[in-house]
């Protein structure tokens, strides 16, 4: 985990150094583990809607469906421009890309 605020784009520039991409937890075990790992922090993930809006890609290659039950209630809203991904206590929320900084969680294949 990184613990300095970043943006998304730094956040993926990161991680891609550390060789790797911003998390994409895919799996509720996943989510619990990331949970304990962040102390309850808010942390980007690794998707995003930037190209076609309410089309979310993820850095792993997959992608994200809008009904997915992670997301929080009336979430993704595209509010301010909204175009990244970030997992708070409630869920996955949508979020300005530049504007909003967290934590960062890299990943890494084995």
């Amino acid at each position: 985990m990184h613990d300095a605020d970043v943006t998304w784009e730094e956040g993926k520039q990161i991680c891609v150094a550390w060789g790797g991409v911003m998390v994409v937890p895919r799996f509720e075990g996943e989510m619990q583990h990331l949970d304990t790992m962040s102390s309850g922090q808010w942390f980007l993930i690794g998707c995003n809607d930037i190209q076609t809006e309410g089309t979310w890609v993820c850095l792993d290659g997959g992608t994200i469906d809008v009904q997915d039950k992670r997301w929080e209630y009336n979430q993704p809203d595209n509010y301010y421009n909204e175009d990244c991904a970030e997992v708070r206590a409630a869920g996955w929320n949508d979020i300005p890309c530049d504007l909003i900084t967290r934590n960062l969680i890299c990943q890494r294949s084995v």
